[in-house]
């Protein structure tokens, strides 16, 4: 599991590296007017939460497939949850260019849903390999 970890970590930090400069690039050169003071906070929020959820999901304490289940909707559910809190104090200290924020904070969200499903399958990959060479 600590070589799948690697490589989701580097999967990780290209895909948020290149979706926060090109974005930051889009947003300060071609939409000026449209950059907001929060910008880099966005993909700091996502990458973390990318740590915190490769960190679980590696762990080698999968015993059955049920509990493997409830792991993920759990994840699942603690995104949501924290993506809504980071939306609402956004709203609570800036209140100003919502539009713009919720604009970019929903397109960095599918990008880290995809990248969090290609996770998920490959982690499952893993598993499931690792049951088959046993």
């Amino acid at each position: 599991m600590e070589k799948l970890k690697i490589k989701l970590n580097t999967i990780l930090t290209i895909v948020m590296l290149a979706g926060g400069c090109g974005v930051w690039w889009l947003l300060k050169a071609g939409l000026p007017t449209h950059y907001f003071r929060w910008y880099p906070v966005i993909p700091g929020f996502f990458y973390i939460m990318g740590l915190v959820f490769v960190t679980v999901v590696t762990r080698d304490y999968k015993e059955n497939q049920r509990k493997l289940v409830n792991l993920y909707m759990i994840i699942k559910l603690c995104k949501v949850t924290a993506a809504l809190l980071f939306a609402g104090i956004y709203y609570l200290v800036e209140r100003v260019q919502m539009r713009d924020f919720i604009v970019v904070f929903m397109g960095f969200y599918l990008i880290y849903l995809g990248v969090e499903t290609y996770f998920f399958y490959l982690t499952e990959e893993n598993i499931k390999n690792k049951l088959t060479n046993e």
